[in-house]
């Protein structure tokens, strides 16, 4: 498989910043596909991603179906407004592992997404809980690097990866083999 994207965000107080680069040939970033800004504690989210650092032109949104939603379903559209496909969270499942279903503009089912590694998943949310020792656990925690499988629905096989490449910033690569990608 090879990287598709390369997602960059920076967290800041109010707001979660994103960059979405298309990797060049060598694996390095390339050019800018879009860039968002996300609200921290919005009651009925919406994010919306523009073609460039201007933020002029919108290139596509994601927006959640309710308000403040445990089983929250997101719905992506382009700038006219058009669905193109949906996610949402598979709320019992991500209690021990983060657990997301990707579905086709129809509510087809296509893709499983999930950690992939259940015990560091298992452990991120409960190490802190641990007397004596949660805090340095958390803080250990934090320099493992952890990575979400893509799992085609049709034929259980794993077609792709989002996984953190960077220790201490927070940048990501989108991987996924030719069929999956064109889909």
């Amino acid at each position: 498989m090879q990287p598709r994207l390369m997602i960059h965000q920076k967290l800041t107080a109010f707001v979660n910043k994103y960059q979405i680069i298309t990797p060049n040939p060598d694996n390095t970033p390339g050019a800018l596909v879009a860039l968002a800004q996300q609200k921290r504690f919005a009651f009925k989210e919406k994010v919306m991603f523009y073609t460039d650092e201007k933020r002029d032109k919108l290139a596509f949104t994601f927006r959640a179906e309710k308000v403040m939603d445990i089983h929250g379903r997101f719905f992506v559209e382009d700038a006219n407004g058009k669905m193109l496909g949906m996610f949402k969270k598979e709320f019992a499942k991500s209690l021990l592992n983060s657990t997301w279903k990707m579905l086709d503009a129809n509510g087809n089912e296509m893709l499983l997404v999930r950690e992939s590694n259940q015990a560091l998943a298992i452990l991120r949310r409960f190490a802190g809980e641990i007397p004596l020792i949660g805090g340095i656990a958390e803080l250990v925690l934090l320099f493992f690097k952890y990575h979400f499988v893509f799992v085609d629905l049709t034929t259980q096989q794993t077609v792709g990866m989002y996984h953190k490449t960077t220790l201490l910033r927070d940048n990501y690569a989108l991987e996924l083999d030719e069929a999956t990608w064109n889909r």
